[in-house]
């Protein structure tokens, strides 16, 4: 498990050993606080924006200010780490230890997106098609995250492969779901927001190994 936040990036963008180059290593570290921040403005932006226009998730709306507070509270943790205050980087970092998590998420993310058949005994067999259809939301975010954690335990091609996950998984969306539909979910408009970060992750990976290779110049 890498020590700090800092020490996960510089691995997840491809770079080699923290030590080897101390002038890139601050640079990278400084530009990575930086992107860090038009994060949690676009995340705090697109929340703003739902919570104006749409009000309450359409389909599950008391998950609406319980998802908000959940994402919050983790983005605290995630910007405590980049301050490196002391236990935050160890509460969220990747390990060995907890993969089963990874496990457990795509699990329970599949449980909830695959349709079971329903057998009604009687006419008095209240209507599940409804509530199964809203279950798949969360189960589609659970098992998103399940897959990207997996994807960044590599030792390479973290950023390319979480990117290239990223369009597939929002392909997906919009062919299955229409825009009004997406506009009105809080947790496919976010998927596709997280979606997003990620292909703007792969452009900051080239942009940083431009970087890298010019200073070696």
């Amino acid at each position: 498990m890498q020590r700090t936040i800092y020490d996960f990036l510089y691995r997840k963008y491809g770079f080699s050993a923290p030590g080897e180059n101390k002038a890139f290593r601050s640079l990278f570290s400084a530009g990575m606080r930086a992107y860090w921040g038009v994060k949690l403005l676009a995340v705090g932006l697109f929340f703003f924006l739902f919570l104006r226009f749409t009000g309450k998730d359409q389909f599950i709306p008391e998950d609406t200010y319980w998802f908000i507070g959940s994402i919050a509270a983790a983005l605290i943790l995630v910007t405590l780490s980049y301050l490196n205050v002391f236990g935050a980087w160890y509460a969220i970092a990747l390990s060995r230890h907890r993969r089963w998590i990874d496990s457990l998420l795509i699990l329970s993310g599949l449980v909830l997106c695959i349709r079971f058949p329903v057998y009604a005994f009687g006419e008095a067999m209240p209507d599940v098609s409804k509530l199964r259809e809203t279950l798949i939301l969360p189960g589609i975010l659970m098992l998103m995250l399940g897959i990207y954690r997996k994807i960044h335990y590599r030792s390479s091609g973290v950023v390319p492969l979480s990117a290239l996950a990223s369009l597939l998984i929002t392909a997906g969306i919009l062919f299955k779901y229409p825009i009004h539909t997406i506009t009105e979910s809080i947790y496919l408009s976010f998927i596709l927001l997280i979606n997003a970060g990620f292909v703007a992750d792969l452009l900051l990976f080239h942009y940083w190994h431009r970087k890298s290779k010019a200073g070696e110049r």
